[in-house]
């Protein structure tokens, strides 16, 4: 048994450590190699992150926005808990984007610490550790493409989770293949496209192809072991297409009974939707009805829980969900931050904003962790 630096048994000192954050276990590896060693092996990063997981001082949302002041996109860090801003916000990192080129960067999802964010109409994918502020650059999938000649490329959609089977970590891409007329791209009936459906293992640090339906996907998000997106195979006729990221293979749902223009977020770990209904024929007074899908796949298992507005919902766009169900939203002509809580009605302003095309459709939830960017699937002992 490998002894310490203080010379403690070392299934004493992991019982400690266990309770520290990850800021200072980042410390404690300077203290010596056999420290370094304790704290980087995979056995105690996994311990740590299962002894941690549902701690929510160790949990925050981070809101990816545009900093007018800075001229770059940033990360906003809020505590979990106390919904209390981090300042100063933190540049995502750009020298992986490019050189010096500025990036629209979309937050795909965060999963055990580790957060993916992709480069708007590029093939830039990095994974990222906020806390360790380790990077790891996704290398461009060079998987053929069957397509013709001339044919535009672009990544439609992408989900980012974690395979429990494998302790591994997965990128989901949907590409779509179309000829060179990108105006009418979203216009475009889905048999006039040809997609591609590749997936990204962190492990083999490599991509391949996988099977699944020919449909056009939308918004998205990621639940633990699934990604899930709002698809179409005929507008408007919208279902929700999951992807279980262990045994990779796509779920369709579809849709409770005459439910218009949805968006979906994570409530309680389960795929949330927020609908967009309409209260008059010309749409000028709207509500938003929340739902939540209890099993995957079978549509009578739609739960609807609440309804927002109609008071202020031309006004106001929903952002996610935080402690009993209520509601992150943002004001669309400037981007404020609200927290609105359905049952008082009230409505709490926070210290946020951004410009009003700026602001990410949902936040991401993100955890400290020690979980390192580069993978590896190490058995646990």
């Amino acid at each position: 048994m490998m002894m310490m630096a203080n010379e403690l048994p070392e299934d004493l000192v992991m019982m400690i450590l266990l309770w520290l954050p990850v800021v200072s276990l980042l410390r404690f590896k300077c203290v010596c190699k056999s420290w370094y060693a304790f704290i980087t092996h995979q056995n105690f990063v996994r311990k740590h992150l299962l002894h941690n997981n549902g701690n929510n001082s160790n949990t925050h949302l981070l809101l990816n926005t545009f900093e007018k002041t800075m001229e770059d996109y940033v990360v906003s860090t809020i505590s979990y808990d106390e919904l209390q801003i981090f300042p100063p916000t933190q540049p995502l990192p750009p020298r992986y984007f490019g050189t010096g080129e500025k990036f629209g960067i979309f937050v795909v999802g965060s999963c055990n610490g580790l957060v993916c964010l992709h480069a708007y109409y590029t093939s830039k994918v990095v994974i990222w550790n906020p806390t360790t502020k380790e990077t790891n650059i996704v290398p461009k999938s060079n998987l053929p493409l069957f397509a013709p000649a001339g044919y535009c490329t672009h990544i439609q959609g992408m989900g980012f989770g974690f395979d429990a089977k494998t302790n591994d970590y997965k990128i989901i891409n949907f590409v779509s293949m179309y000829e060179p007329n990108f105006e009418d791209y979203v216009m475009k009936d889905v048999k006039e496209i040809i997609y591609q459906k590749e997936v990204y293992s962190l492990s083999n640090d490599s991509w391949r192809k996988v099977d699944g339906p020919q449909c056009f996907i939308s918004n998205g998000t990621c639940t633990t072991g699934m990604g899930s997106w709002l698809a179409y195979n005929h507008d408007p006729d919208l279902f929700v297409l999951s992807f279980d990221m262990s045994d990779e293979v796509f779920l369709k749902t579809p849709l409770p009974d005459n439910v218009n223009g949805p968006g979906l977020f994570v409530l309680n770990e389960s795929i949330a939707m927020v609908a967009l209904m309409p209260l008059d024929e010309k749409g000028w007074e709207i509500r938003y009805d929340i739902w939540l899908l209890l099993k995957v796949g079978v549509k009578d298992s739609w739960n609807r829980l609440f309804t927002i507005g109609p008071s202020f919902a031309k006004i106001h766009r929903p952002l996610g969900f935080w402690k009993n169900d209520t509601v992150f939203l943002t004001r669309i002509n400037d981007g404020q931050l609200f927290l609105y809580d359905h049952s008082t009605k009230k409505m709490t302003e926070l210290q946020i904003h951004g410009h009003s095309d700026s602001m990410q459709m949902q936040l991401v939830t993100y955890m400290e962790t020690l979980v390192s960017v580069k993978g590896g699937n190490e058995s646990v002992e």
